[in-house]
């Protein structure tokens, strides 16, 4: 294990508990769920003058391209390392699940219904059986080709490469490494080759991993990711944390039941992340 020889500035933050949320995995009932109510909501998401106190540090820094925040990490050993997970960060993966549900079952799922990022809580049935539906669906059309970028991701990775070491560590299992370094690199091209980590969480088969073992490890600065417990795990273990949650679409990422960490911050959608790098590339610097 390894650890980033840069020394790690806070983020701003806005206060974000955990939620339990799953890596993967879990099928549905023949009833349709009923969503939880009971969760706290989560505090609103910062704007621009939240990120950066007078409302100027995050416009003067980025402005929707990536060399200002160049600027700011020119130096090799001051470049962020930032850690990026998969699905629902990268890719609609959910979106591509539920439509394989309605196809191979005749069950209809919207992203909404997710109070929980834990299938065997949303589609009521065990563990066991919520994992080989996911395994099912790794098998289908549905995953192999089905699965869409999400919007604004790559532009806005493309310009942070400039002044970030970016890396994908996912919670997803060995067994469909492959295909998901083949999406990677037909949606992603030339951004993560070869530094792809994954977590191998509830497989069929294979020891897993934990996202902070895996971030430690490789040295990440800052992890983006929609899971409110990953995120909670992260930040506890050094690691600043954007929680994602694109256009505030993502019940599992508003909701949640467990501690709030001075190190999460949330974020809606590609430009809001940069917004918040250039922030911290700015706190690097003072």
């Amino acid at each position: 294990m390894s650890s980033c020889c840069c020394s790690r500035a806070h983020l701003p933050v806005v206060a974000v508990h955990s939620s339990g949320r799953p890596a993967s995995a879990s099928p549905w009932p023949h009833a349709r769920p009923r969503l939880c109510s009971k969760q706290p909501a989560v505090d609103s998401l910062p704007t621009t003058a939240d990120l950066a106190p007078g409302g100027g540090i995050a416009r003067s820094l980025l402005q929707g391209s990536g060399s200002s925040l160049q600027s700011q990490l020119g130096q090799r050993d001051q470049r962020l390392r930032v850690a990026v997970d998969v699905d629902e960060v990268l890719g609609r993966f959910l979106h591509s699940l539920n439509q394989f549900c309605h196809e191979a079952y005749g069950v209809h799922y919207d992203v909404a219904d997710y109070f929980v990022y834990d299938f065997a809580k949303v589609w009521e049935c065990e563990q066991g059986e919520s994992n080989n539906r996911v395994h099912e669906f790794f098998d289908s059309h549905h995953f192999a080709a089905g699965i869409e970028a999400i919007p604004g991701a790559l532009p806005a990775l493309q310009r942070l490469q400039a002044a970030c070491d970016l890396m994908v560590v996912t919670s997803r299992q060995h067994i469909i490494r492959q295909p998901t370094l083949e999406w990677l690199d037909q949606h992603y091209p030339g951004i993560f080759t070869g530094n792809v980590h994954f977590g191998n969480h509830f497989a069929l088969e294979g020891s897993s991993r934990k996202k902070s073992e895996i971030c430690r490890a490789v040295g990440a600065d800052v992890l983006i990711d929609d899971n409110p417990a990953y995120a909670v795990e992260c930040a506890q273990a050094g690691v600043h944390v954007l929680l994602y949650d694109w256009q505030n679409s993502y019940p599992w990422s508003r909701t949640a039941e467990g501690p709030v960490h001075d190190r999460i911050t949330r974020v809606r959608d590609w430009a809001e992340v940069e917004q918040v790098l250039g922030v911290l590339a700015a706190q690097r610097q003072a």
